[in-house]
């Protein structure tokens, strides 16, 4: 295993903990969604990260992840102006967005 997979594993169980958080904060089955979604692929790019051959591919997963929680967290914090409540779940939601840019980062410099 190298860094990369390993940082992919990590930022995959860490997606799951923080989105199953944000879900039971706001009861949204987008963010259930989401987070499994997100989970998964980065599983799956964890996998790829570790075949030699396929290495190549591993880097885009984890960018497509982090767009699709960043575009998630942003429309939160947005409605967070007039909802105070929804504060916390926007920035769990933007945190899994930066850990997963930080492991597309890693995927490609491996």
């Amino acid at each position: 295993m190298n860094y990369a997979s390993i940082v992919l594993v990590i930022v995959s169980l860490g997606t799951l903990g923080l989105g199953f958080q944000a879900w039971r904060l706001t009861s949204s089955r987008s963010i259930f969604l989401n987070t499994l979604v997100g989970s998964g692929g980065l599983l799956f790019a964890a996998y790829l990260a570790a075949i030699p051959a396929k290495a190549d591919a591993a880097y885009v997963i984890p960018f497509m992840v982090a767009m699709l929680f960043a575009g998630g967290g942003l429309a939160v914090l947005w409605r967070s102006r007039r909802e105070s409540i929804l504060r916390l779940p926007s920035t769990l939601l933007l945190a899994v967005a930066v850990a997963s840019l930080y492991a597309s980062f890693a995927a490609y410099s491996a």
